[in-house]
Parts: structure tokens; C-alpha cells; sequence
């Protein structure tokens, strides 16, 4: 299901029920993910360099918080964070220093 279509069916419930704590940025982004890759949104003339076949396709939103958008922003950043493991069995470890130490760390 297009997130597009989930905005539409629930904005204005949504709205309602947390309208005293929704931001402008979060409208916006609520508009642009709604609008994304829809008839409502840019075109764009895509052509094939073999046929030369032209189409109309619809632009992205762009917006940082759209799935549509970012999913290959994000699969790009993880396939780069899995080539810096190091080929070891490891684990992290996270500890507090007592507040008499922490000025020599």
C-alpha cells in the first residue's frame, strides 16, 4: 500500500487527534509524501535511449522522511556500514566512568 494513500485515509483523523502537538515541518512533510510520485506531483519526460519511446513520469518528493524516496539512500548507507566491519566476532561494550574519573577520559 503506497504511503500516499495511507496519508489520505488517515491525515485528517490524525490531524485531529494531534493537532496541538503537530509542527509545520511535519505538514509538510505529510504534503510531500502524499504528493509523491502521484498525478499531483512534477512531471517529468523520461525517453529510451534505444526507442527513443517518450513517457511522462511523475517526480519524487525528495523529502528525507519519505520511504519512496530514501529507500535507496538508506540501502546505499547500510551496504556502506557493513563494508567497514571489521571480519571478526565482536560485541560493543558501554560503560560509565564513576564522576571522580570522567576528567581523565
Amino acid at each position: 500500500m503506497p504511503v500516499s494513500s495511507i496519508i489520505e485515509t488517515f491525515r485528517t483523523q490524525f490531524i485531529e487527534q494531534y493537532h496541538d502537538s503537530i509542527l509545520p515541518s511535519h505538514l509538510k512533510a505529510l504534503d510531500a509524501m502524499a504528493n509523491c510520485r502521484t498525478d499531483g506531483s512534477l512531471l517529468m519526460l523520461a525517453e529510451c535511449p534505444e526507442c527513443e519511446h517518450q513517457l511522462f513520469v511523475p517526480h519524487s518528493c525528495g523529502h528525507r522522511n519519505c520511504p519512496h524516496c530514501q529507500n535507496h539512500e538508506s540501502q546505499q548507507w547500510l551496504e556502506r556500514q557493513l563494508q567497514k566491519r571489521v571480519p571478526a566476532e565482536y560485541f560493543l561494550l558501554t560503560f560509565t566512568l564513576p564522576a571522580q574519573f570522567r576528567t581523565l577520559a
